[in-house]
């Protein structure tokens, strides 16, 4: 089918969600293109069944939660396996190679069999070759076009291929309707994109530069989620720590304001930081994470504990600086769960290297460690260099993971009596999850009506991952 410079869209009667447009334009987005099947086949609108799959961070979570949200308010339902819907939405990662081969997977297994498919998320904005290799019957969506997704799903029900990969100048709004993965938990994406370069990214590609939602429509937000019952309010981004740079705010003015905001038995929980920005704002964050509101938590990927290969990433920070902060931190809020991340394998990687990211972790010991070994994104500058050997690479990781594996996490809480906030079922184990201030998991028998309140608990054992414990009259 060709492509159209203006085309009244088949079926998009209805209007978008907040933006009353029905139309594509060439002119208004450069890289969108819509293909028109002759034997499209006329449908009900919002009749039929998605199945959307999710990979990622806490970002991409929240964007599928945004995308659910408008779909089920035209009407949508959702299914549990993608065989037994009528159409399938993948919400894809581009962070790692496998994590983006699973989603093109699912894509072509959908695809093959006949369903309309729509690949959403970071890798088809970050790889617009993507499309031609995909073939026919694949419709793209890309990171700041996710508000258009009734739009995008309504033509690919009716055999329309639509791509909508453009980066726009404002994201969509915090005001869109959610379904939440979890009733009790509001995933709230404080901005998008990062001022970082790091060599071995492709996420910038995607995400773009820095672009910061306001405080007053990111408290808003949490407002709203509160008054629909969310216990627990999560910020989100590529990297926190930068939140405001660009709006002349920052992450701790956020903060305070957020955990003002929201009521006492609200817990307040900050997602990923790099350490660059994180620096300047040690001491106001540490305040605020002392609230009684707020989770003592934070994760902050040091990737490496060498400055040579941080050098070689362009990480923009030193193993002292990243000390610095944790140390600093810890002074501070001595319960804190700080948890990393560790590339291992990074071309410019040697065994002493290596070593020095094993003495940062026997250092800090950290209760949280994702290990992965280097994986080279297309059009990355790392992807240009040399790689380890193979087996080096995975001897690596192997030992990083025996390390982490060695040390107790938890044992310091067993005998404790603290509170707990509760808002997850482990329905295999028969247990109800729940964190406590300092973020440790705590697993209680199965008692329903805990979900979305806090109870103090008897911590009696513990294990690598949690600790269990029995609640107290």
């Amino acid at each position: 089918a060709p492509e159209v410079e203006d085309l009244e869209v088949p079926g998009a009667g209805r209007p978008l969600w907040g933006t009353g447009e029905v139309r594509l334009r060439r002119s208004q987005v450069e890289r969108q293109t819509v293909e028109v099947k002759p034997e499209s086949q006329s449908h009900l609108p919002g009749q039929q069944r998605i199945y959307m799959k999710t990979q990622g961070c806490a970002h991409n979570n929240s964007d599928s939660e945004f995308m659910m949200g408008l779909l089920q308010s035209y009407g949508y339902t959702f299914t549990e396996t993608w065989q037994e819907a009528d159409a399938v939405v993948v919400n894809s990662c581009t962070v790692k190679g496998p994590s983006q081969d699973s989603a093109v997977n699912l894509v072509k297994g959908a695809r093959d069999s006949g369903k309309p498919v729509v690949l959403a998320g970071c890798v088809p904005t970050a790889d617009a070759s993507l499309a031609k290799s995909l073939g026919h019957g694949v419709s793209m969506l890309g990171v700041s076009q996710l508000d258009r997704v009734v739009e995008v799903v309504e033509q690919a029900l009716q055999g329309h291929h639509v791509s909508l990969l453009s980066h726009r100048s404002s994201m969509p709004s915090l005001d869109l309707p959610k379904v939440r993965k979890n009733q009790f938990i509001e995933i709230i994406p404080i901005s998008g994109g990062c001022l970082g370069n790091c060599s071995y990214c492709k996420t910038k590609h995607a995400r773009g530069s820095l672009n910061s939602y306001s405080e007053m429509a990111i408290v808003s937000r949490a407002l709203q989620a509160v008054e629909e019952g969310v216990s627990e309010v999560w910020l989100t981004s590529e990297d926190t720590g930068a939140y405001g740079l660009d709006i002349g705010s920052n992450i701790a003015k956020l903060l305070q304001r957020v955990a003002d905001a929201l009521p006492e038995h609200v817990m307040l929980k900050l997602g990923m930081t790099n350490p660059p920005y994180m620096l300047a704002h040690i001491h106001a964050v540490a305040e605020v994470l002392k609230r009684p509101n707020v989770f003592e938590y934070l994760h902050v990927p040091v990737q490496s504990g060498s400055d040579a290969v941080l050098r070689a990433m362009v990480r923009e920070y030193t193993r002292a600086d990243f000390q610095h902060l944790v140390d600093g931190l810890r002074a501070e809020v001595p319960d804190i769960f700080i948890g990393t991340d560790v590339i291992c394998g990074f071309p410019a990687e040697g065994h002493e290297d290596h070593e020095k990211s094993m003495d940062l972790v026997k250092e800090y010991r950290f209760p949280m460690l994702n290990i992965s070994q280097f994986y080279p994104r297309p059009n990355t500058p790392a992807a240009k260099l040399k790689r380890l050997n193979g087996q080096v690479v995975k001897s690596r990781s192997t030992e990083m993971t025996q390390l982490f594996e060695s040390y107790s996490t938890w044992d310091h809480l067993v005998g404790r009596s603290l509170r707990v906030w509760f808002s997850e079922t482990d329905e295999k184990r028969g247990q109800t999850v729940g964190h406590t201030k300092g973020y440790a998991k705590v697993v209680v028998p199965r008692n329903d009506e805990l979900l979305g309140k806090s109870a103090m608990v008897q911590l009696l054992s513990a294990t690598k991952w949690h600790v269990q414990g029995q609640l107290l009259p």
